[in-house]
């Protein structure tokens, strides 16, 4: 069961070098992403991952590129995998000494997009008659979204979650 540590966010260090480098890798990748190059995209993330397995934010962008492809146990391993990441220190979010964006923002979207691929999957539970990983699942997704907007994520995450959260009602 993931639990919201909204108020438990490190103190920042300075990143290791191997790290900076990840982090700029993956602004690159998520540049070629934006300009329409999904494949150059997703090798810059992959990269990435390669130079610093235990990036937060990078695993958090794979787990973006799995719920793009519908990859919902790859999508559920990274979202996990970065949230928990993204509560350790010296995980940088931006290559700027003053960032645009917070931790809080970050876990924010993440939750939001993890409580889709927790419905995602509560949904192949019930085509397969798994009522009791559907229940889990449904569970999860309602956690995690409402998790989610109580740290206040960007737009498209919070639409997503409020729309999904209207069946929890």
């Amino acid at each position: 069961m993931l639990l919201s540590l909204a108020n438990a966010y490190p103190v920042l260090s300075e990143p290791s070098q191997k790290r900076t480098e990840a982090l700029k890798t993956l602004v690159s990748a998520y540049e070629a992403y934006r300009a329409g190059r999904e494949k150059e995209g997703l090798a810059g993330v992959e990269r990435a991952l390669a130079l610093d397995p235990d990036l937060a934010y990078a695993n958090i962008v794979r787990g973006e590129f799995a719920l793009k492809e519908q990859d919902w146990p790859s999508a559920l391993r990274y979202f996990e995998r970065g949230l928990t990441l993204l509560k350790q220190p010296d995980q940088p979010l931006s290559p700027s000494k003053s960032p645009k964006i917070t931790a809080k923002e970050v876990e924010g979207n993440a939750r939001c997009f993890l409580g889709y691929v927790y419905v995602k999957l509560s949904q192949q539970a019930n085509r397969t008659g798994r009522a009791q990983d559907e229940q889990r699942y449904l569970d999860l997704a309602n956690q995690s979204l409402r998790a989610g907007l109580a740290l206040n994520p960007g737009k498209e995450p919070r639409e997503l979650a409020e729309r999904l959260l209207q069946m929890f009602r």
